[in-house]
This record gives C-alpha cells, sequence and structure tokens, in this order.
C-alpha cells in the first residue's frame, strides 16, 4: 500500500528527471544575429560659434545701416589684427576694396545686427579677407541677400585667402557669387603662386533659389591658354534648394579642390540639361555631401593634373538619390587639357557611396558612374547602389563609354529596390556592412 501510494510521486520525479536529461543533451539554435544598420545623422549645415576673432583684436565700426557703404583699405590703414563690424541695417550695396593682410592675420568683416543687402556686393582687390556673418548669438546668417535682381556677390581682381561664411542668399536672379574677367580668363597662369587664386572658401552659407557660383578661366593646348586657376578651394557645409539654374558651383580650371558637407534638394525640377550639381576642371575631391530629388549628375568632374605626375581625384562617401536624369558621377577627359609641360591625365576613386533611383525618367543611363575616357585608372568598391534605370545591364553599376582601366573594382553591392538596401529613405543606412556611406 505504501509503495502503492507513491507510484504517482515516482512517476513524475522520473519524467522531470527525464525532460531535464532530454533539454540537456540538445544544442541550443544559434539565433541568427541581427544586422542593426548605424543611424546616419543628417548632414549639418549649423556653423560652429565663432572663434576667429583674436583677444586683442583692433575693431572698426562702419556704416550707418542704411545707403552704400564703402570699406576700403587704402584709407582705412588696417593695422594687424583688425576686425570690422558692419552696423545692422538695410544697405543698397557694399564694397570691399585694396584690402592686403596676411594669412597669419586676415582682416574679418562681421555682421554687428543683421545686415541686409539690397543690390550687391563688390570686392576689388582683396587678399586674405573673411566676411562672416557669424558675430551675432542665434543668428546664422548675419548677412543676408534677398530679391537681388543681378549678381550678389561680383569679386574682382586678386583675392587670395577669401572666405565667405555665414551668409544667406535667397531669389538671386543671376550669378549667386562670380568672379570676373580679371581673375577668369584676363588673368594669364605663368606657373608663379601669384599668377594664380589661391584659399578661396565658401562655407556655411545657405543657397535658395539661386543661380551658380561661378568662377572662370581655360586651360587649352589648342590656343596656348592657361588662365584663371585657381589652387585649394573649399565649398562645404552650405545648402542649396529650389532652384532650376543647372550647374550650382562651377570652377573650369582648378587644382585641388575639396567639395565637402553640402546639402542639395529639390534641384532642377523644371531643367532637362546635361548638367552637374558641381562642375569641376581640374583635380580635387568630393565627399560626405548627400543630394536628393534633383536633376543632373552630382558632379561632372573634367580631369586633369598640373604638372607632368598624375594625381587621383577621389568621390566618396556620398549620398545621391532620386534624380530625373543621369548617374550619380560623371568622370571625363578631354585632349585639350593634355597641355605637354603644364598638365597631364588623373587617376580616380570612387567608393563608399550611396546611390539610389537614379534617373526616373528612363531616357538616359541611371547608373552610379557615368564613365567616359580618363586617360588614368579607376579605383571602385565599396558602392551601395539601389533602384538604377539601365538600357544596358546594370552589372557593375558603371555606365561605361570608353576605355579607362578600372585596376580595383571590389564590393560593390546592388538591389532592385531600396527596402533590401538601405534602412529608409530619411537615413539611408546600408544594409550591407562595409558598403556605401558611412554617414554624412
Amino acid at each position: 500500500m505504501i509503495l502503492k501510494c507513491k507510484t504517482p510521486l515516482l512517476l513524475i520525479a522520473l519524467l522531470f528527471i527525464f525532460v531535464a536529461c532530454k533539454k540537456g543533451n540538445v544544442t541550443p539554435e544559434e539565433p541568427n544575429p541581427e544586422i542593426v544598420a548605424p543611424i546616419v545623422p543628417p548632414p549639418t549645415t549649423t556653423p560652429p560659434p565663432p572663434t576667429d576673432i583674436p583677444t586683442d583684436a583692433t575693431f572698426y565700426d562702419l556704416g550707418t545701416g542704411k545707403g552704400d557703404l564703402v570699406v576700403d583699405g587704402t584709407t582705412l590703414n588696417f593695422v594687424k589684427n583688425s576686425v570690422v563690424r558692419i552696423k545692422g541695417g538695410t544697405y543698397n550695396s557694399i564694397l570691399i576694396k585694396n584690402i592686403n593682410a596676411t594669412e597669419s592675420n586676415p582682416l574679418l568683416i562681421k555682421n554687428d545686427g543683421l545686415v541686409m543687402i539690397k543690390t550687391i556686393l563688390n570686392t576689388d582687390n582683396v587678399n586674405n579677407l573673411t566676411i562672416s556673418g557669424d558675430n551675432v548669438a542665434n543668428l546664422t546668417y548675419g548677412f543676408q541677400f534677398e530679391d537681388i535682381a543681378f549678381r550678389a556677390i561680383s569679386m574682382n581682381g586678386k583675392m587670395n585667402g577669401v572666405t565667405i561664411k555665414n551668409i544667406s542668399f535667397k531669389n538671386v536672379a543671376d550669378y549667386v557669387i562670380a568672379g570676373e574677367k580679371s581673375n577668369g580668363d584676363a588673368f594669364p597662369y605663368n606657373g608663379s603662386a601669384e599668377s594664380r587664386t589661391e584659399r578661396f572658401k565658401v562655407i556655411y552659407c545657405k543657397f535658395d533659389n539661386t543661380g551658380p557660383i561661378s568662377f572662370g578661366g581655360n586651360l587649352n593646348k589648342g590656343n596656348s591658354e592657361d588662365s584663371g586657376l585657381f589652387k585649394d578651394v573649399e565649398i562645404a557645409y552650405n545648402s542649396f534648394s529650389n532652384t532650376d539654374a543647372g550647374t550650382l558651383c562651377s570652377f573650369t580650371n582648378v587644382q585641388d579642390y575639396n567639395i565637402h558637407h553640402n546639402t542639395v534638394d529639390n534641384v532642377n525640377q523644371n531643367n532637362n540639361n546635361h548638367n552637374g550639381i558641381f562642375y569641376m576642371q581640374g583635380n580635387g575631391k568630393f565627399h560626405d555631401n548627400k543630394l536628393t530629388n534633383y536633376q543632373g549628375n552630382s558632379i561632372r568632374m573634367w580631369l586633369y593634373s598640373r604638372g607632368n605626375t598624375p594625381v587621383t581625384v577621389e568621390i566618396y562617401n556620398n549620398l545621391c538619390y532620386n534624380t530625373r536624369k543621369y548617374g550619380g558621377f560623371e568622370l571625363q577627359a578631354f585632349d585639350r587639357n593634355m597641355y605637354p609641360g603644364k598638365s597631364t591625365y588623373a587617376n580616380a576613386k570612387v567608393y563608399n557611396n550611396t546611390v539610389g533611383r537614379m534617373n526616373t525618367s528612363q531616357d538616359f543611363e541611371g547608373q552610379i558612374l557615368d564613365l567616359y575616357q580618363t586617360g588614368g585608372t579607376l579605383e571602385y568598391y565599396n558602392n551601395l547602389g539601389f533602384d538604377l534605370n539601365s538600357k544596358k545591364t546594370i552589372g557593375n553599376m558603371i555606365n561605361n563609354m570608353g576605355d579607362t582601366k578600372i585596376i580595383v573594382e571590389s564590393n560593390n553591392k546592388y538591389s532592385a529596390n531600396w527596402e533590401s538596401a538601405v534602412s529608409d529613405t530619411k537615413n539611408f543606412a546600408s544594409k550591407f556592412p562595409g558598403v556605401g556611406m558611412s554617414g554624412i
């Protein structure tokens, strides 16, 4: 009776031990590791607070808040570490001329309040000058141009070491910032630093419905011309939007440019020209830019190297999304730019870019790269493409129209739709580790 009474308890205990042993003998299934795409922060065009005013600055307070203002270095006799503060108000025009500061101690022209310009700002013979609207807390753009019938900024003569910073432009009918003949095709380059323009920068500016930034010059062995050469140009942390101007930034004879951390949105919705948003002839780098909802190549790089040794141009870490026409980038070279004793071909690297929804009009190729003859070689890797359009087989996502030698081609990924390529169409974080932009 006692045994009979304990049997149910014994059976339960044995069952428990059996199940426990069974579980212990089973190797747990490895969970599939979840690949979490990094959150890509949106590119910032918000400038940092100013830190360039010297502690021992000498201040010059100019302007009355209206009329036409002239800032003339010849009559004002600026000393070392000079800072001009322009009184807030609405000016008809501003002329800045005869500034010859040094690279280590540039003349600073800043806003003292909000400075509006109704017609134009002209510069003439200005060297080592910074024009910056960053001098008032909580006012990002201290100099503003709005509803300008012609050009907003016209630049004449020498202009080494010039920086344009924290300025907004809205509704500018002509060129928004332009060089004239005196630093363009009427400024011949003879190989010396004095015969070129150096260290020109446009940073932390806002362009809303404007014409292009445009600086001319030409390298052409056919007519023995080498003019308007710019060296060490930087276009960075700017925003461009709401225009049909076609090309928005153009330098037609430039060495060592650096175009980075710009945003472009809603551009060329009614423009059908074959343009590049950025159009650069020479050599340099294009990186960490974000372009959405536009028409044209993000950049047309027409390549050549200064001197006899080929340099390498680079296109990397850019986002290009939703264009009506053409592919992400263009590389091309022309025989006229191969000027013996002055220039030679360039090599190229295109890597870590994310390019999607190209050429929605489907009337041309919409791939990552429009590749013509470069004269040199191409390295092409870690690029991510999705929703591209082609009349050919998409393949490596290069619309190859030349015989450039591709010496590196690896780890490029294509997906037919964005869902399998990126996290979303806002941050565009790649679903392929190590492929595509790493963040802008």
